[in-house]
């Protein structure tokens, strides 16, 4: 059991709290739950600030205890794999334009308005915020007079599903923290929204209880000419990046460790190679740190009748260690399902050799298609409320899908000449959404009839 279902739980067991104790509980636990901490870990990865970032090196001091020695090389570094890999994933499924299909016209029309450049962006970093955290949250809400909608960090964000399968919503705590003055003075508070079906109510955290928040008084999801409204759904949409919930970080994290650490520990070998191993012979000095100081200041050694200075350097591994780099980095990639462009060379491969290319890359997209489908669906539900709270229009009952069109290198000779020879045998809509050249088949087939109307010249 997850760290979130065990919080949706304790609903159950504490069903004589009120809704204020309840609610701190939740808060207090969910703060300091692993499904959290795994949400930032996976979004500072993807900033490129990995564990290797924090390394220090170690010596084993006087007494046998060990101790930090800043002295020692400590290279560090960090590759930003784990960015080339959600962004891989998230640019083939929404890196070109997805189709708005609906049964009928004036639905169509209003899913079309809604989704606007802004609102395809904004979908697209929902994938992203899903591969970096397992999943992630829209809300929706008023936006003068058109239908809003907001990413709301996944941290921020408890919910409490109704069933195993977490594909209904009682509710939806949201804990974010907030700047706010009093007087001149500004202070952070922590706020938390407690959001129903039925309303919603608003505290501020302090010292492990909830306060009534004095700036925040918002009991309905929406109002509308004055009158409060409310969905009769919890207006925040999941969006999952698979069933379990998981980051992609889970799966590749101890990979992404390895590769960091020995190619930081590689470095700080080649960079201590002129500092190899020293045996010294009749040195005349006080002690090594006055010989590591003449040796770096003077280049110099003073050592007394036949001393001297006899410089070991250890060989390094350097097959050895190229070839536990490669072996690592296709581990991570094969763990990741995404496409290491570093292995083979794309530019002549057939159609077919692609697609065995980016056979596992579309197969992790084929089942983040499918769970966003479900969000898709929960969106358009709100999408028919406000059309017909705004009088635009009843389209209860009305169907409507998202078609992604996936941004997959293709064999550009290939795909034309099976477009070509589709002809009469699918549809000029079909042809037209699948010929490479074509950014928009609805734009295309009217320039073909404008073209077909021009008067010869």
């Amino acid at each position: 059991m997850t760290e979130t279902q065990r919080i949706g739980h304790l609903i159950q067991a504490h069903a004589a709290m009120t809704d204020e104790q309840r609610c701190s509980r939740l808060v207090a636990q969910w703060l300091s739950s692993k499904d959290r901490d795994w949400m930032l870990t996976g979004q500072r990865y993807y900033q490129n600030a990995c564990d290797i970032l924090r390394r220090k090196r170690w010596i084993v001091g006087e007494d046998g205890a060990p101790k930090i020695d800043p002295t020692l090389t400590n290279c560090r570094i960090a590759h930003g794999i784990v960015r080339k890999l959600v962004d891989q994933k998230c640019q083939y499924l929404f890196g070109r334009p997805f189709t708005v299909r609906a049964d009928e016209d004036g639905f169509r029309k209003e899913l079309e308005a809604f989704f606007d450049r802004e609102m395809r962006n904004r979908i697209k970093n929902l994938c992203k915020e899903a591969v970096n955290k397992g999943i992630a949250w829209l809300q929706v809400f008023p936006d003068g007079q058109r239908l809003g909608c907001r990413k709301i960090p996944s941290e921020q964000v408890i919910p409490l599903w109704r069933d195993d399968e977490h594909s209904a919503l009682d509710a939806v705590i949201r804990v974010f923290r907030q700047d706010r003055f009093q007087g001149m003075k500004k202070q952070t508070v922590t706020c938390v929204e407690n959001w129903r079906p039925d309303g919603v109510d608003c505290w501020i955290y302090q010292g492990g209880d909830l306060v009534p928040d004095p700036e925040r008084r918002q009991k309905s999801h929406l109002r509308i000419d004055g009158k409060p409204y409310n969905f009769t759904r919890v207006p925040f949409i999941p969006f999952k990046y698979n069933e379990e919930e998981l980051p992609l970080l889970r799966f590749i994290k101890p990979l992404v460790d390895d590769y960091d650490l020995l190619k930081s520990d590689d470095a700080n070998t080649l960079l201590d190679s002129p500092n190899a191993i020293m045996v010294l012979q009749n040195y005349d000095g006080q002690d090594l740190g006055e010989f590591r100081r003449n040796l770096a200041q003077y280049k110099a050694v003073k050592v007394t009748d036949n001393g001297g200075l006899d410089i070991k350097n250890a060989s390094v591994q350097t097959d050895a260690i190229n070839a536990h780099l490669e072996r690592t980095r296709k581990d991570l990639y094969e763990a990741a399902r995404g496409v290491d462009t570093q292995r083979q060379s794309t530019g002549n491969l057939s159609g077919a050799a692609l697609r065995f290319l980016y056979a596992d890359l579309d197969l992790d997209c084929s089942g983040i298609e499918t769970e966003f489908a479900a969000g898709f669906e929960q969106l358009f539900h709100f999408v028919r409320v406000w059309a017909q709270l705004a009088g635009r229009g009843d389209f209860s009952g009305e169907g409507a899908a998202i078609i992604l069109n996936r941004d997959i290198l293709i064999n550009e000779a290939e795909a034309i000449e099976g477009c070509l020879q589709s002809e009469n045998i699918l549809s000029k809509q079909t042809i037209l959404e699948n010929h490479p050249w074509v950014q928009s088949a609805r734009e295309e087939e009217k320039r073909l009839l404008e073209q077909k109307n021009l008067p010869n010249t």
